[in-house]
């Protein structure tokens, strides 16, 4: 969905492209968002046994019930990025784009890769929300921008202010569940150090931030006039809601907590649907 929101703003912003491009430019998307997964599974293994797998967190379950497929999990993920950079290369030569993309295809697909494999392991280094808010704010729906346009500029930037915002919305979200499990498996995050309470009020903050964000760009008409972004402001306070609801119910209770996990995601996927239908329906 955020690749596709990516085109979409470039297709407003006065981008032309063609369909073929469009799907050339995601498959070298797609073989990089399946090799994190299996990638994750592999260098995750540990962490995934130790926790209580949710449909938000937790892991495929896969390598937990059938450890001696792991070898060959590790080897799809490595051929998966592969074909990753490979389909970049192809895609930038084949097209005449910039090197700039391949750098930035390369770079969002290491970014992936090395959430949790060696030597980085950024979810291990307390860099797991800051690798998040950029790949969910920029690299995901930067993706698709720079497929359809050829370049990131300054009107995309600034529409990803707030989600780099719902970025963070997000990795609080993913680690609310698997708090204990993430402490015994040696990950450092923000709920570790900091616990579930002040994670909801991270998750509030960063709600607040991102519609004050929305306002501020609609208010100030930055963008000109190829995209209303105040539907998108009043859609914005469906997640800010449900964060709120979250930072002053008990969670103590871990039924509890994956109520509030859901709604989290279920808020998210509503506002990102309607960025997409405001950007479908403008261009």
């Amino acid at each position: 969905m955020l690749y596709t929101l990516g085109a979409l703003l470039a297709i407003v912003n006065g981008a032309i492209v063609e369909l073929t491009v469009l799907v050339f430019g995601y498959a070298i998307f797609l073989f990089s968002h399946i090799s994190m997964h299996f990638s994750n599974d592999y260098f995750d293994q540990e962490g995934d046994r130790l926790s209580q797998r949710t449909p938000m967190s937790g892991g495929s379950g896969v390598l937990v019930e059938h450890p001696e497929m792991a070898h060959l999990a590790l080897m799809v993920a490595v051929l998966l990025l592969a074909a990753s950079m490979v389909t970049a290369t192809v895609f930038t030569l084949y097209y005449s784009y910039p090197p700039s993309f391949l750098i930035f295809a390369v770079l969002g697909a290491l970014l992936g890769w090395f959430y949790n494999a060696p030597p980085l392991r950024l979810a291990y280094r307390g860099l797991g929300e800051i690798s998040t808010v950029i790949a969910v704010g920029l690299v995901m729906p930067g993706m698709g921008y720079f497929v359809a346009s050829g370049t990131i500029d300054v009107w995309f930037m600034i529409l990803a202010l707030p989600l780099f915002c719902y970025g963070l919305f997000f990795i609080v979200t993913v680690e609310m569940p698997d708090i204990e499990s993430d402490r015994l498996a040696g990950r450092e995050n923000l709920l570790l150090d900091h616990g579930l309470e002040i994670g909801t009020k991270v998750a509030l903050f960063a709600t607040v931030l991102a519609t004050a964000l929305l306002i501020s760009i609609a208010y100030s008409g930055v963008l000109g006039s190829t995209i209303d972004i105040w539907p998108l402001v009043f859609f914005s306070l469906i997640p800010l809601t449900i964060a709120t609801y979250g930072a002053v119910r008990d969670l103590r209770q871990r039924n509890k907590v994956l109520s509030q996990v859901k709604l989290n995601f279920s808020s998210l996927i509503v506002l990102v649907l309607v960025f997409i239908g405001i950007a479908a329906t403008t261009s």
